[in-house]
């Protein structure tokens, strides 16, 4: 993840909302026109969270709505593009990782190398581990898609068993 300083400050006075996703629970931060982030509750230390939160408004956007209808369908196994999300924290090569993401079928995994090769990163392997450890739109980038080349399945933001309890939902077609 970003650092916390730089991270606070990108999403203070955001809008945010909370919402179950499984058995877990996630906030999902945004303004009027885009998502600033997604954050599992196991994502931050207490004092970053006590810290984000109270720098953020709790409510409603049009966009937010947007991504509690794409978790919603989600959970119903329809999977659809995730709402506009701001990208700029990342640099042109991550975004283009992040991009890469989205071509990645549910069900399905891919390695770090491999998603690198895709991106045109030959031997870019922890270069894209690196873009997938700044994801901060899981599950709507699907960072937890990307495996390691031995078949572990790797570290997530959320935490390990999110990942695990992702991977196996939805190979289960």
């Amino acid at each position: 993840m970003h650092s916390n300083l730089k991270f606070y400050t990108y999403l203070k006075y955001s809008i945010y909302e909370t919402v179950t996703f499984f058995n877990f629970r996630i906030y999902i931060f945004g303004s009027e026109k885009t998502i600033k982030a997604i954050l599992f509750d196991s994502n931050c230390e207490k004092d970053v969270w006590e810290s984000i939160i109270n720098s953020a408004k709790k409510g409603l956007t049009p966009v937010i709505k947007e991504a509690i209808l794409f978790f919603k369908q989600y959970e119903k196994k329809i999977f659809v593009q995730p709402p506009q999300c701001d990208l700029s924290l990342y640099t042109s090569n991550e975004q283009k990782v992040l991009n890469e993401l989205l071509l990645i079928q549910p069900g399905n995994t891919i390695s770090y190398g491999k998603l690198a090769e895709q991106c045109g990163y030959k031997e870019g392997a922890r270069f894209v581990g690196n873009v997938m450890a700044k994801n901060i739109f899981p599950v709507m980038y699907p960072c937890h898609r990307v495996i390691r080349s031995n078949g572990d399945i790797g570290n997530y933001s959320g935490g390990w068993g999110i990942k695990e309890f992702l991977l196996e939902w939805e190979k289960d077609n």
